[in-house]
């Protein structure tokens, strides 16, 4: 199991126990919990910002060189 799946899991049981707990304490519709859990587990899958699950290439940085100086020795930039 991937962490996208597990986290959308994860967030939807999240999403159902806050709507569950709005429809008692606020007399909402029962339907509420479900919708608020569908709509937690799409945006965490779906991830629109890409805060969760990045997207394209990383960025590397770049890497020191290493130049022999006076027979064995290496130093570094």
């Amino acid at each position: 199991m991937n962490k996208r799946t597990l986290a959308t899991f994860l967030w939807f049981n999240v999403g159902w126990t806050a709507g569950a707990m709005a429809t008692f304490f606020l007399g909402m519709p029962d339907g509420l919990s479900w919708v608020v859990a569908i709509i937690l587990a799409a945006v965490v899958w779906w991830d629109p910002t890409h805060l969760l699950w990045p997207q394209g290439r990383r960025i590397v940085k770049t890497v020191p060189t290493r130049q022999l100086v006076g027979g064995r020795r290496v130093v570094a930039d």
